[in-house]
């Protein structure tokens, strides 16, 4: 086992790790589940620098995907990719300036119906309506994941509830904000679905609507080939991936993993959650 370990290990080198972000705040949520999501942006520039100074190198998506998958030489120093998921304005209040600082390039994998106005942000809401009783809030998170529904469906059902997208006017990123990050040269965008559904819970034909509506958007507003996909909430199946090459994507990538290894040809990658305690 030991030896297999090592073959493994030589002719699959680590590359590096894609850290998984969604928001970067002062505060974080008093809610378990929802503060697993949050960082402050001192946590986040303190990993920036111990990284830096334990000789890991920042690239962009792009770079991070042509080394992991062979397309152009690999040579031995390790790689951090930054990401952020869904589209917040806190992106561009805390996190831009300190990787502008710090000239690291960051993926932003966007949720159309964010900068559109028109996001149902569910988890919010719900937070929203627990009133503090975070014993209640995650009981009513775990059946709408459990319930096999498309997530907002379902908490709305529970609920009796109707969206309330008056949410998204005060947490989504604008497509100004988006389009100045992109000027510094580090910003990338990529998709994150149009509504953000678990895709895996609604029909295919929908499914192609999220991943061909969503990078048709993005192109046509910012002026930019959309290439990288993030899966919200890390739902998918075969039908799903095949759908995502199908509508043009180079790469995937997905929440609760570690480290990448080098593997010629991969285009799915696992991405390690960026969590503060």
């Amino acid at each position: 086992m030991k030896i297999g370990r090592c073959i493994r290990h030589l002719f699959h080198p680590v590359v590096g790790e894609i850290w998984c972000m969604h928001r970067v705040l002062p505060e974080r949520s008093g809610f378990k589940s929802n503060r697993e999501l949050e960082i402050t942006p001192e946590y986040l520039e303190r990993a920036i620098v111990d990284h830096i100074a334990d000789g890991f190198r920042f690239v962009s998506t792009d770079e991070f995907v042509a080394a992991a998958s062979g397309r152009r030489p690999y040579h031995g120093k390790r790689l951090v990719n930054v990401t952020f998921d869904d589209g917040y304005v806190d992106v561009f209040e805390y996190a831009y300036p300190i990787l502008l600082k710090h000239q690291i390039p960051f993926t932003i994998y966007l949720t159309t119906d964010m900068p559109d106005g028109k996001a149902d942000l569910w988890w919010v809401q719900l937070e929203n309506m627990a009133h503090g009783d975070a014993a209640w809030f995650e009981a009513m998170l775990r059946q709408i994941y459990e319930s096999g529904e498309n997530m907002p469906d379902a908490m709305h059902r529970l609920t009796q509830t109707q969206p309330d997208f008056d949410l998204n006017k005060n947490l989504a990123l604008t497509w100004k904000q988006l389009a100045q990050m992109q000027v510094e040269g580090l910003c990338t965008i990529g998709s994150h679905t149009v509504t953000h559904p678990g895709l895996d819970r609604i029909p295919e034909e929908q499914v192609a609507y999220e991943l061909g509506v969503s990078k048709r958007r993005i192109e046509e507003v910012l002026k930019t080939q959309v290439c990288h996909f993030s899966f919200p909430h890390s739902f998918y199946d075969d039908v799903v991936i095949q759908t995502v090459w199908e509508a043009g994507y180079r790469s995937a990538v997905i929440g609760y993993g570690g480290k990448t290894r080098w593997e010629r040809g991969r285009r799915l990658f696992y991405r390690r959650n960026l969590v503060q305690v």
